[in-house]
């Protein structure tokens, strides 16, 4: 090879080289960024908050409960729901008490039960039974329907008569409805049967066989089964008092004193009660806070599914850079054997080429 064409060589393999040196950079300068887009989810996944379900425990609340404070129309014992200091006298404080009370309502319609009639049916078979006839009066506009029963069927019959033929009332045997409104209040005596039927207005009745017949007889006692059980329900209502409240040993309230105060009702003024403590667990609150704790899970998982699919995108990416720059570096070492392997065939020609003059 000549003086001239090796030089030409040598500076085509320095060029090469320079270019190899140059797409080496630039890889570099790729993967840096790609490590820093790296760095940014990695940081972006430690700055989430793992979402933690929450605790039972969190959501009872612990009530003071008045022993034995249930009146004639609360159907539950006092709770205390508020305390006030008074800073009168030591250990004395205005006391709000919650009860649960009976009310009537008052839009339901008044009924009564007119004479029944019974009639007694022969089978073919010559076997009986009986139908009663119930008649039930409005009391405000003196309407009247009549309810019919029929013994020889498990199956509800209804009747009516006139312009009432809209009203349909069943009746039937109340042993097996111990779960009806009422039957706490009427059927507390075992082994005896009941006849039920429910007005309208939603009212439960209940009579037994020996009231029934009774109102079959000569002389029926209808007056004695007016309104029998009319609809109630139960209110939450809330009674301020001043009261004394003494401590046990453990540091809890053991008993309240209640002034002797005329404005209170009489099942409380002046009354001493023992204390018991209840919890009781605020079930809507924990529903509604598990369910955001699933919300938030979701969020969660989908956040960090992203964070992994970027991350899985960015490592395939920097694994072809990592490929491409080692097919840079073999291509480098190979320029380099090539330009030594040149630069000594044009040191032996200069070398040639003086000893010639010299």
């Amino acid at each position: 090879m000549g003086m001239a064409a090796s030089q030409a060589r040598f500076l085509g393999l320095t060029a090469r080289k320079s270019n190899v040196e140059y797409q080496g950079q630039q890889i570099n300068q790729q993967r840096t960024a790609l490590s820093n887009e790296s760095a940014n989810l990695y940081n972006q996944m430690m700055d989430l908050t793992v979402p933690t379900p929450p605790s039972t425990s969190d959501f009872y609340s612990t009530s003071y409960v008045l022993e034995n404070s249930s009146s004639s129309y609360a159907s539950e014992d006092y709770v205390i729901s508020n305390l006030t200091k008074t800073y009168n006298n030591e250990n004395e404080y205005i006391v709000s008490l919650s009860s649960k009370q009976e009310y009537m309502d008052s839009k339901n319609t008044s009924y009564s039960l007119g004479a029944v009639n019974k009639q007694t049916v022969e089978k073919d078979d010559g076997s009986t039974y009986n139908t009663y006839t119930l008649p039930l009066v409005d009391t405000g506009n003196k309407a009247t329907t009549s309810i019919i029963y029929d013994e020889s069927s498990t199956d509800a019959y209804t009747g009516s008569n006139g312009s009432l033929l809209i009203n349909q009332y069943q009746v039937y045997k109340a042993e097996a409805n111990k779960n009806l409104p009422g039957y706490d209040k009427c059927c507390t005596e075992k082994d005896v049967q009941y006849y039920f039927f429910q007005d309208s207005q939603g009212k439960n009745h209940f009579l037994t066989e020996e009231q029934l017949l009774d109102m079959t007889s000569d002389n029926p006692q209808i007056d004695k089964y007016n309104i029998l059980y009319p609809y109630t329900y139960s209110k939450e209502v809330t009674t301020q008092v001043t009261a004394t409240l003494e401590q046990s040993s453990t540091g809890r309230y053991s008993s309240i004193i209640i002034a002797d105060d005329d404005s209170y009702p009489n099942d409380l003024k002046g009354m001493t009660f023992s204390l018991s403590t209840v919890q009781e667990m605020d079930q809507d609150a924990y529903d509604d806070a598990y369910n955001d704790y699933e919300y938030e899970k979701t969020i969660y998982e989908k956040t960090i599914s992203d964070i992994n699919a970027q991350t899985e995108i960015i490592q395939q990416e920097d694994q072809q850079l990592e490929l491409r720059l080692q097919q840079l570096d073999t291509e480098q070492n190979a320029i380099a054997t090539e330009m030594e392997s040149v630069e000594k065939v044009i040191s032996d020609n200069v070398e040639k080429t003086f000893k010639v003059f010299a």
